[in-house]
């Protein structure tokens, strides 16, 4: 089975600790999860996933 959105593993393990960012990313578009995980894919850092993170949990 193909995974339709293919998380990167730093992500899923970042957002399964982080519930709010969890419920936060479910509620987006399509297009919204394309750029979170495109962003996701193009980072170099822990530091930068856990701050894509720590955004996702901010959203309103």
């Amino acid at each position: 089975m193909e995974n339709k959105y293919d998380i990167p593993m730093g992500l899923a393990f970042q957002m399964s600790m982080n519930e709010r960012a969890m419920e936060n990313f479910a509620r987006m578009t399509e297009e919204e999860k394309r750029q979170v995980l495109e962003a996701a894919r193009n980072t170099s850092t822990k530091e930068q996933i856990r701050g894509i993170v720590s955004d996702l949990s901010n959203l309103e």
